[in-house]
């Protein structure tokens, strides 16, 4: 790893509101973990966040089924109409349960493609930064402890 990224690592956790320890943020970058957390801080590697989204939104089958139904429609092939009714029915965890892995992943594409990243990871205002490096892109959420 350059020098120079270690500089640009550590003015780049300065510059965030909960300043995760930038030696601690390292370690974990030279060990080469996708996804971690430092002082509130999350770190997922660009390589592994479609697979952290797809984890996040299926640990919640209530949730699947409280998405957008014209989303759940474009992800699954099913009718909208079906979708609207099973919703308008409180049917959401029936909903969610009926996804599968193949849904799951069509959904936290339409997900990210229209949201990106933040409101999944970012509780405090749903934003996201990118750190650029080792050659690696991480996507950082400062959730402000």
């Amino acid at each position: 790893m350059k020098l120079t990224d270690i500089k640009e690592l550590k003015l780049f956790c300065e510059s965030l509101h909960s300043n995760p320890d930038w030696k601690e943020v390292l370690d974990f970058v030279k060990r080469g973990d996708d996804d971690f957390e430092v002082n509130n801080v999350r770190f997922i590697n660009a390589n592994h966040i479609q697979e952290a989204l797809e984890d996040y939104i299926a640990s919640d089958t209530y949730t699947l089924g409280c998405f957008n139904a014209s989303a759940i429609a474009d992800a699954t092939g099913w009718p909208i109409e079906l979708i609207k009714a099973a919703q308008i029915g409180d049917q959401y965890e029936a909903i969610g349960d009926a996804m599968t892995g193949e849904h799951i992943a069509a959904l936290a594409h339409i997900y990210s493609s229209t949201d990106g990243y933040g409101h999944a990871f970012n509780s405090y205002d749903f934003s996201e930064e990118e750190l650029h490096i080792n050659d690696e892109i991480y996507h950082v959420f400062d959730n402000r402890g």
